[in-house]
C-alpha cells in the first residue's frame, strides 16, 4: 500500500520549510506554500541559486500573514494588510503576472541581509499567476507547477548511490510518498490522495538548489547530489529529473497516513546512462585561486565593459553588473547560460563548461585575465 509519509510547506520561496500533519490543497499549492517572494524591485524573482542563504531564513505562517526568523535570530512579523493595495508587474521563469510589494521598511529589512535593495511580494489572495502548459490552473510562486511528488524509495536509491550526505528536504517537495517502489512514480498519470484527484505533469527537472544544505545555506563543493542524479537521470536535453510535478482536479484536505491509489498509468520518460559529473572541488580550486591571488580584469560583454575580478564564475560578475544572463540550473547541466567568449581565455570549474566555436558556460567559468564576451537573445 502506497502511503502520504510527509507533507510540507515552503511559505517564502527559497527559505526553510515547514513539516505538517495535514495541508489544505489549493489549485495554486497548498495553503501557505510559495505565497510569498524575494524579488529586485523590478519584480524580477530571486532564490537560493544564487542568494544559498535565503534557506537560513525560518518562516512561520500566522493567521494575518508571515513572522520570518533571519539567520542571526532577529525576526519580523508582516501582515497581509501591510502589502501594498497595488498590483505590480512581477517574473518567475519568464512567466509576467502581478503581485503586491510589501511596505518600505520591511524591504529595507530584507535589502540589508542581501546587501542588495530587493521586496518581499505577496501573491495575494487570489494568484494572478497561470502554470506555462496549463493556464487555467493557477500557481503560486513555485518555480513552474503547484505541487511537487517525491517518492521516499527513488531518494533512498539515490542515498545509496551518492556519496555525500544529503537530505530529502534538499528537494523541496510537498507530497512525499511511502510504499512504492523506486521511480515506481513515473509511470503514474492520474493518482487520488484522500478525497483530491492529482495529475502528474511531467517529471521535475532539478538544479542546483538541490546541492544547498538546508540548515547551513552552503552549496556542496562537488555538486552532490546533482552529480550522482546526472549519472542515471539525464535526458537527451541535458535535464536532471527527480520528482514529479503535479496539479490538481479539486480542493480538499490532504493528511499524512493518507492511502495513494493510482487511477491512470504512462510510459515512464527513458534517461539516459552517463558517466559521472566532473567537478573541480571548492579545495582543489581554491589553493589555485590563492597562488593567482585576486586580480582586477577587465569584462566587455556586448560591447559594454566593466572592472571584474579573477576569482568569481562569469555568471555571477555578469549579474552585478546589469546584465541578464539567462539560465536555470547554475550547475553545468541545462546549458541555458552559454555566451560567446569573442577573445580572452576562462579557467572551467567543470568539464564541459567550454564548448566548442568560443561558447562556454557563464556558470561554471572564471576568467583568467581580461575577456570580451556577447550573447544574442534567442
Amino acid at each position: 500500500m502506497i502511503n502520504v509519509s510527509r507533507l510540507y510547506v515552503h511559505p517564502v520561496k527559497s527559505m526553510k520549510g515547514i513539516r505538517l500533519s495535514q495541508a489544505f490543497a489549493r489549485e495554486s499549492g497548498f495553503t501557505f506554500d510559495r505565497d510569498f517572494m524575494i524579488t529586485t524591485p523590478e519584480g524580477t524573482f530571486l532564490t537560493a541559486r544564487k542568494f544559498p542563504n535565503l534557506l537560513c531564513f525560518i518562516p512561520t505562517a500566522m493567521a494575518n500573514g508571515i513572522y520570518i526568523q533571519a539567520p542571526d535570530g532577529e525576526g519580523i512579523a508582516i501582515t497581509y494588510q501591510d502589502f501594498k493595495t497595488t498590483l505590480q508587474p512581477t517574473e518567475v521563469w519568464g512567466n509576467h503576472f502581478t503581485a503586491y510589494v510589501a511596505p518600505d521598511e520591511i524591504n529595507q529589512w530584507f535589502s540589508r541581509y542581501l546587501n542588495m535593495d530587493v521586496q518581499l511580494r505577496w501573491t495575494g489572495e487570489k494568484p494572478t499567476r497561470r502554470v506555462k502548459k496549463s493556464p487555467d490552473t493557477a500557481v503560486s510562486f513555485a518555480d513552474g507547477y503547484p505541487y511537487l511528488l517525491i517518492n521516499e524509495a527513488s531518494f533512498q536509491y539515490l542515498q545509496q548511490r551518492c556519496s555525500a550526505s544529503i537530505n530529502i528536504e534538499q528537494f523541496r517537495g510537498n507530497i512525499l510518498v511511502t510504499g512504492a517502489k523506486p521511480f515506481e512514480e513515473d509511470t503514474w498519470q492520474t493518482i487520488r490522495v484522500g478525497s483530491v484527484v492529482m495529475d502528474l505533469m511531467k517529471p521535475c527537472s532539478r538544479c542546483i538548489m538541490t546541492t544547498i544544505s538546508i540548515d547551513k545555506g552552503v552549496k556542496h563543493p562537488n555538486t552532490e547530489p546533482l552529480a550522482t542524479l546526472q549519472t542515471f537521470r539525464s535526458d537527451e536535453k541535458g535535464d536532471v529529473d527527480f520528482g514529479q510535478n503535479v496539479i490538481i482536479r479539486q480542493t480538499g484536505i490532504i493528511r499524512v497516513g493518507d492511502v495513494v491509489e493510482v487511477l491512470a498509468y504512462k510510459k515512464a520518460k527513458q534517461y539516459l546512462i552517463t558517466t559521472p559529473i566532473v567537478t573541480t572541488p571548492v579545495e582543489s580550486i581554491t589553493p589555485a585561486i590563492e597562488q593567482n591571488c585576486e586580480q582586477s580584469v577587465t569584462i566587455e560583454f556586448n560591447g559594454v565593459t566593466f572592472e571584474g575580478n579573477n576569482q568569481e564564475v562569469l555568471l555571477e560578475q555578469l549579474e552585478n553588473n546589469g546584465h541578464n544572463i539567462p539560465y536555470s540550473c547554475r550547475a553545468g547541466l541545462c546549458g541555458s547560460c552559454v555566451i560567446q567568449l569573442d577573445d580572452g581565455d576562462v579557467a572551467a570549474l567543470k568539464a564541459g563548461a567550454i564548448k566548442r566555436a568560443g561558447k562556454i558556460l557563464a556558470c561554471s567559468c572564471i576568467p583568467k585575465g581580461n575577456v570580451k564576451l556577447s550573447f544574442k537573445k534567442k
